[in-house]
């Protein structure tokens, strides 16, 4: 409501001011109490129901450093009663809205005439320490009140024995009076356009004011770099994030010089098959083709050969995995990839006891491509690191977004950026985006699409572009957009391989390594090629690995092998 509200506001043809005062006191503690009072006249029946007062909250010392000081609302009034209210944040401070509640069935509309709107609220500590003075630093942020037809005033009453400062500003934008030892008027001349006027100060002698804790100073030195601080660490992080991500030690393969063991029972020789070839169509089929030969040589079913033309017969029967049967732990014992092409040659009807397992692999090839995908995921894990990088930078967006006033503004850039990223999607990846089979409901989500996404894209952009940019907001507006990109690029960096997930493709390739008799690995033995003969035929290499098992028969003097597996008749 709040976008439709300040985009529709138009305050010149809607009021006028007709007088605005300012009344500030200063103790002895450095404080400030102030109370402004502004006749507003109401020009149209239908207008916004209430008026912006800016707050400030950073100030500039003559050498032009920026310091805020704290802010607390005390009152706002109309005509003499209290008002609805509500501050937004800001760079300089906070603008408050006082005005009709805006609500669906209240009014809110001012009646036409003169209003008097009226504020207080206290300021925090507003002197500071210069050799052996203390100077009061006052604003005179009323230059920029809007409508500039009316004369802006100035009471100012603060303690005594303080000397008045010459104007930094040449020629004066505004008198001063000094009526009292306590009290200074100051008059601001109807000006033609917002003026930022230079602050008023006065010299004290040390000890006018009471003296400040170390506590305070430190306290006070965070609070005036806070938002600067929440600006850079945002994208600090991402190029901590693309710097850890990128590191060339984690990108290359690391330089096997024997092959882990235990590795080799946490992957799929499906996985191996994809992770060997990138992912590529043709992996597929040496995926398969391995998970055939992990049956073969973990006994749940015989192969007559290593190629397509195999056949299988003596598969392990259904009531053998059953609970408490022997087979179970052997069956529930191989990856899900296996036992997902075991069930679908089960289906193939047998000729003479044997079934053609050429015939069940073009049914199976894309549940097999699923099914190794989530096999990947899981080793994946939760990137925690980058995962909570992400939030990390939306928060700190968030809250730079919150304090310097561009809350809405960003949200609306949000907007603009992710409604045609959606779309983009919908058409690219339609099936992630179902139609409900209710007739009604797709109606529903076709109508919110056709009508709704516009909209809200109609309304951003008019926010954006009918809404001012202060030249005080424009860093910290820099810093919003370098978080929103830099969320981008962590989560594109989360659709990354993981570090534990590049260390098992780096295992497979040392494995291919291992099978050419490039690296060192397990000793060979007959248990040692049957469980690596799987990852063999996933990696292409099934007759290198071949070689090697008949030469190390020939040295042990073993003439036959002919395992159980192998259909041999």
């Amino acid at each position: 409501m709040l976008v439709l509200l300040t985009s529709c506001s138009d305050f010149d043809k809607e009021f006028a001011v007709q007088s605005a005062k300012t009344t500030i006191e200063v103790s002895t503690d450095g404080t400030a109490f102030v109370s402004e009072s502004f006749d507003i006249l109401v020009k149209k029946d239908k207008n916004y129901g209430g008026v912006y007062i800016d707050i400030p909250q950073r100030f500039k010392d003559a050498s032009g450093g920026v310091h805020g000081r704290d802010f607390d609302l005390v009152a706002a009034r109309r005509d003499g009663t209290d008002e609805y209210y509500f501050k937004e944040n800001n760079v300089p401070g906070y603008s408050i809205y006082i005005g009709e509640e805006h609500c669906k069935g209240c009014p809110a509309d001012l009646l036409t005439g003169i209003t008097k709107i009226q504020i207080a609220y206290r300021l925090g500590r507003l002197v500071r320490q210069e050799g052996a003075r203390q100077v009061l630093f006052l604003p005179a942020y009323m230059g920029s009140v809007h409508d500039h037809g009316a004369k802006k005033t100035l009471t100012l009453k603060v303690p005594r024995g303080g000397a008045l400062r010459p104007s930094r500003d040449e020629p004066a934008s505004y008198d001063i009076i000094q009526q009292a030892p306590d009290e200074f008027v100051v008059s601001i001349a109807a000006g033609k356009g917002d003026r930022v006027l230079p602050d008023i100060e006065i010299e004290y002698p040390v000890g006018t004011f009471v003296a400040v804790t170390g506590g305070k100073r430190v306290q006070w030195w965070f609070s005036d770099h806070l938002l600067p601080f929440l600006s850079i660490l945002g994208p600090l992080i991402v190029g901590l994030v693309v710097i850890l991500k990128f590191r060339p030690s984690w990108l290359l393969p690391a330089s096997l010089i024997a092959v882990d063991i235990k590795m080799i029972e946490s992957i799929s020789p499906a996985l191996a098959a994809y992770l060997f070839r990138d992912w590529k169509a043709d992996a597929a089929n040496a995926a398969f083709m391995a998970s055939v030969c992990q049956l073969a040589v973990k006994r749940v079913l015989r192969i007559s050969r290593l190629d397509e033309d195999a056949e299988a017969s003596d598969l392990l029967p259904k009531h053998e995995r059953r609970k408490g049967k022997p087979g179970r732990a052997k069956w529930y014992g191989l990856p899900a990839a296996t036992r997902l092409v075991f069930a679908r040659i089960g289906k193939e009807r047998p000729v003479d006891a044997r079934r053609r397992i050429k015939n069940a692999r073009s049914d199976v090839r894309v549940e097999l491509h699923r099914t190794v995908i989530e096999e990947y995921r899981k080793i994946r894990g939760i990137d925690w690191w980058s995962f909570a990088a992400a939030v990390s930078i939306l928060s700190l967006g968030i809250a730079v977004a919150r304090f310097s006033g561009l809350f809405i503004f960003s949200s609306a850039i949000c907007g603009i950026l992710l409604i045609p990223l959606l779309v983009l999607t919908m058409f690219r990846h339609p099936e992630r985006f179902p139609l409900p089979a209710d007739g009604f409901e797709r109606f529903k989500r076709v109508v919110g699409l056709i009508v709704g996404l516009p909209t809200i894209m109609v309304f951003a952009l008019s926010y954006v572009g009918r809404t001012g940019v202060i030249s005080e907001q424009r860093p910290y507006l820099a810093a919003i957009l370098l978080d929103i990109a830099g969320i981008i690029a962590v989560l594109a960096i989360l659709r990354m391989p993981t570090s534990k997930q590049r260390k098992i493709r780096n295992y497979i390739l040392g494995l291919e390594r291992y099978f050419r008799g490039e690296i060192n690995g397990p000793a060979m033995s007959v248990e040692c090629f049957e469980n690596y003969l799987p990852f063999a035929v996933a990696l292409d290499v099934e007759q290198r690995w071949t070689e090697r098992f008949n030469l190390w028969r020939e040295s042990e003097k073993m003439t036959v092998y002919a395992p159980n597996w192998l259909i041999t008749a």
